[in-house]
């Protein structure tokens, strides 16, 4: 229903695509080795025994980074020689380009500030909220210490004294970290945060991927595959669909920059046949219906997929509130009230705002849509 929030400017644009594959870069292997460079190795040798593997680039980097267009060619190559390719190469394929192995540090990615995802609303029906919250993670590491074996202790903290273990384990439970770094077992008192980090920011979204990780594992980690949207829309609603009719169409995800949704789709509450219009819409909600007018056709599928007829219409007092307050508080009432108000702080653009609620609007909130459209 909105647009992933990238930059516009090609420079800055380009700018945060390398900055994904330099965070994907940092990472490591269990071995120590470095996870993209590993990938790169393996899709190399790989590549050169897929069928029409030019038609792929050879550099991982260039599919990580790559706009939505080409991903979705990339998916479609793949999805076509799918057939042709041995197991032992697709078994390959799924593991390098493996979300799971990625999926925090994506996950991270967009919910850092700096970033300017600025995930407020999914992405997909702009009904629920989606955000990034931090916990104090002092219990969370008192709990993990409370409850893990010696075995698992000796792992965690990185401890291979059994005696100082022992010792852990005699003493628990621990309510405070004060409580813990009493037994001494820390050279400093601050190693208990750098085992267990002060502050953990958790996700409180999904981040879908709009062409199937299942489907082709290629595309599993290409930044512009992500789509921040709720639990509802991704696992309940899309799950491993395609955003079209038989293959992907371009201008359906969030992630392209051909996404129109909101000049192709409108709100609207219609009166139904043989009722009257009423100066008070709230009273008489049965007499109307919440209908989406849509131009391009292509975006019924978008529409049908994510029900959002049916999951709209559920919340028709929310529009029915807007287009009252709209009767009520016509341009020449507002204008009334500011006249008569001796304070001049009051005018008439204030006023309006206060009613409307418009410096909310500047912070995107849901039913944000919903609201623009009945309110014109």
């Amino acid at each position: 229903m909105k647009p992933v929030r990238y930059p516009k400017d090609p420079i800055e644009r380009s700018n945060l695509k390398r900055k994904y594959v330099e965070v994907l870069g940092k990472l490591k292997k269990a071995d120590g080795d470095n996870k993209l460079k590993y990938m790169q190795k393996v899709w190399k040798k790989i590549r050169k025994r897929l069928p029409s593997g030019t038609c792929f680039p050879s550099d991982i980097r260039k599919i990580l980074r790559a706009e939505y267009p080409k991903l979705i060619r990339y998916y479609e190559r793949y999805v076509n020689i799918q057939h042709l390719i041995n197991d032992k190469d697709i078994a390959e394929l799924y593991e390098i380009f493996s979300y799971g192995a990625f999926h925090d540090t994506i996950a991270g990615f967009f919910m850092d500030e700096q970033n300017g995802f600025d995930l407020r609303v999914c992405h997909y029906c702009g009904m629920a909220y989606i955000n990034k919250y931090t916990i104090k993670s002092d219990q969370v590491g008192l709990d993990i210490i409370n409850n893990a074996s010696i075995a698992e202790l000796k792992k965690i903290l990185n401890i291979s004294t059994i005696s100082t273990l022992n010792k852990i384990d005699k003493n628990k439970p621990y309510t405070t970290v004060k409580q813990f770094n009493s037994l001494g077992v820390f050279r400093t008192s601050d190693k208990f945060h750098s085992v267990f980090p002060e502050k953990t920011d958790k996700n409180h979204f999904d981040l879908d991927h709009v062409l199937d990780k299942g489907h082709c594992p290629i595309t599993a980690i290409s930044l512009m595959n992500f789509v921040p949207s709720c639990s509802v829309c991704n696992e309940k609603l899309k799950k491993n669909k395609v955003l079209g009719r038989k293959s992907p169409i371009e201008e359906l995800s969030p992630t392209s920059k051909s996404f129109d949704f909101d000049r192709q789709v409108k709100f609207m509450l219609n009166p139904k046949p043989g009722r009257l219009i009423s100066n008070r819409p709230t009273s008489h909600a049965d007499d109307y219906e919440l209908e989406m007018d849509i131009n391009n056709p292509d975006y019924e599928i978008f529409v049908d997929m994510f029900h959002l007829r049916e999951r709209y219409r559920f919340h028709k007092m929310e529009a029915l509130f807007w287009l009252e307050m709209k009767c009520r508080y016509t341009n020449s009432r507002i204008q009334m009230m500011a006249n008569s108000l001796r304070d001049t702080s009051f005018s008439f653009k204030r006023i309006k705002d206060d009613i409307f609620q418009s410096k909310l609007d500047k912070i995107e909130r849901c039913f944000e849509k919903l609201k623009k459209d009945i309110l014109k």
